[in-house]
């Protein structure tokens, strides 16, 4: 049947398709003078449009949840990303590593841990289990039972099912979507009356697995629950009927129990009547389960990548589905400065904290890349190195226009700019734009008329005390060479496009680093006087922002520390991060001031 003309298909608002329903029926000899918006039609044309406008958004929410750049529901992305063969990560319980001191009775050469041996910490009011997911043995050393011990927070639960061959729609689901996978043990007994038990392990490459392989797989499925699958007799052994099928994992807390650092053992262990766990970290790697945007962001990079570490892009899918890792960048040795060929860096913001410990970074290399990337490549992981942007923000409002107090207008702009550094920075490669933060200072509330914004850029430096050491700082970004780099309501005063904090050097306690035109130098004031301690204590590049200390030997610093804190004034308003740097405002770093501009006349403006 052929459509008419006159019927026009290409409004879809509700208001659009009844006025294109009235011009159509205008259109025909019987309704050619009809009232349609006084007469009882009016009522059908009403439900008439609201059935097609339903459609066409119930359609439009279809097509765009088919896509996985468009989906918006978390089980519309599982399933796309699982065309990818991507398995979303799971909530990752925090792990703490330690050493355990037993007090046990008798003198036997040894003491078993038995595995889920249950430690709680208490974090913030609330208390959190911990357990080591595999057995431990202590020996006999000399009548102490002494030994180091990894712990993983999260419930220990077991779930079983009976397989029954003649249900082909039977599943083996994990009933929590809190799971942490990585704690999943998967045992399958003969029957429930024979319990010999054999152990699955999940797949890893599909081309290795035969017939006789003990494996399953696990995806993700409706609800954020875990479906367990097993082989079908070609790929990995298929399970029979009867079988009984033991699932045990943790179930975590995710971030939570992040930063516990202390456990007390409430267990019971044959002939122990103690137990004394003592940190050696505090507990990091707990992290929830990937979000949806992470999910479409990461599954097309995995697919991509091929389960391999070859370009920095593999290197980066695989990383950041790890629960540790939060921001990645790598780089080729022949980028590096200086060149080293024959090697990739990789540098990591952790979920929690900023650095990486060293076993976290020894734990990634050896169970993540080097099972996965080129023989003859060397890997190292290096610590981001922080630019820090210090914010000082004059902001004009209108007092009559607002019910919140100048305090409550401060900490309104402060959250502003925390929140720009937690959305818009923070991150490998984000720039800072200050046209932008500017931007949504003005609009954190209605009453704010502008503000004058300045930044400045600061590097921190551990150094070694009283150790002549040559260190070269880097800003990455050009330093301003024309005006002062210092705000003139600086305790150390101006004159200086670059400053430090205080340091004590050869024998003086009040010292600090100034600039003259290219030149570090190191002097003390007394009596309102400068007086040089070091008079070419090295050199900076103004373009570059490079700074360079030769044989810089401090003995100490003023807040007790050994942090050099060095601070400059950017030449641009935009503050670029190169390789590893990443741009963080800090909640210290932030000053504002709150001007009320009722005072200022009109004819003054």
């Amino acid at each position: 049947m052929a459509i008419d003309n006159n019927l026009k298909i290409d409004e879809l608002s509700f208001d659009g398709i009844k006025s294109n329903f009235k011009n159509y029926l205008k259109s025909q000899d019987q309704f050619r003078d009809y009232n349609f918006d006084g007469a009882g039609i009016s009522v059908l044309l009403d439900l008439l449009a609201y059935n097609t406008y339903y459609n066409s958004f119930y359609l439009n929410m279809v097509a765009s949840e088919s896509f996985l750049s468009t989906a918006q529901k978390r089980n519309s992305v599982v399933n796309l990303a699982k065309s990818l063969n991507y398995t979303p990560r799971s909530t990752t319980s925090a792990s703490i590593t330690g050493t355990v001191a037993l007090t046990v009775t008798g003198s036997p050469a040894s003491v078993l841990i038995p595995a889920y041996t249950e430690f709680s910490g208490t974090i913030e009011g609330k208390t959190y289990t911990f357990s080591n997911v595999e057995s431990k043995t202590i020996f006999n050393s000399s009548g102490v039972y002494s030994g180091s011990l990894f712990l993983k927070e999260g419930q220990l639960i077991k779930t079983r099912y009976t397989v029954l061959t003649s249900d082909a729609e039977q599943k083996f689901l994990i009933p929590n979507a809190n799971i942490d996978t990585s704690t999943l043990t998967v045992s399958v007994l003969n029957s429930s009356s024979d319990s010999t038990s054999r152990t699955f392990v999940p797949a890893e490459n599909l081309v290795e697995l035969s017939i006789t392989s003990q494996i399953y797989f696990i995806e993700e499925v409706e609800d954020g629950q875990y479906q367990v699958k097993f082989g079908d007799g070609t790929f990995g052994i298929a399970l029979d009927d009867g079988n009984v099928v033991v699932l045990s994992y943790l179930v975590s807390n995710g971030t939570l129990a992040n930063d516990i650092n202390a456990l007390t053992y409430f267990d019971t262990i044959t002939n122990v009547t103690a137990a004394t766990f003592t940190a050696a970290d505090p507990a990091t790697g707990g992290a929830d389960r990937e979000t949806v945007s992470q999910i479409k962001f990461n599954a097309p990079k995995m697919y991509e990548a091929q389960n391999r570490a070859v370009t920095a892009d593999d290197y980066k899918a695989l990383l950041l589905k790890q629960s540790t890792v939060d921001s990645v960048v790598v780089w080729g040795g022949e980028d590096n400065d200086p060149p080293t060929y024959g090697k990739v860096y990789v540098a990591i913001k952790p979920t929690t904290g900023e650095v990486l410990t060293p076993t976290e970074k020894k734990n990634l290399i050896n169970s993540v890349i080097n099972p996965k990337k080129i023989l003859t490549i060397s890997t190292e992981i290096v610590d981001p190195e922080y630019l820090y942007i210090i914010i000082d923000s004059t902001v004009k409002y209108e007092a009559n226009k607002t019910i919140l107090s100048s305090d409550d207008l401060i900490d309104l702009v402060t959250s502003t700019i925390q929140s720009y550094n937690t959305d818009e920075i923070n991150q490998f490669g984000k720039y800072f734009r200050y046209s932008k933060l500017s931007r949504l200072i003005d609009m954190s509330e209605a009453s704010i008329l502008n503000n004058d914004t300045s930044t400045l850029m600061r590097k921190e430096l551990n150094v070694q005390l009283n150790v002549s050491t040559k260190y070269e700082i880097s800003f990455s970004n050009a330093i301003d060479a024309t005006t002062n780099g210092r705000p003139s309501t600086h305790p150390f005063g101006v004159g200086n496009k670059i400053y430090s904090n205080v340091f004590s050097y050869a024998g003086y306690n009040d010292c600090k680093i100034e600039e003259n035109d290219g030149i570090i130098r190191i002097y003390r004031t007394e009596k309102n006087e400068n007086i040089g301690v070091l008079l070419n204590a090295g050199t900076v590049n103004y373009t570059t922002g490079k700074v360079i200390l030769n044989s810089f030997t401090p003995t100490a610093f003023a807040d007790g520390g050994n942090t050099l804190k060095l601070t400059a004034s950017p030449a641009e308003k935009d503050i670029l991060p190169l390789r590893n740097q990443i741009l963080s405002i800090r909640s210290a770093d932030i000053t504002v001031n709150m001007i009320d501009d009722k005072s200022i006349s009109l004819v003054n403006r």
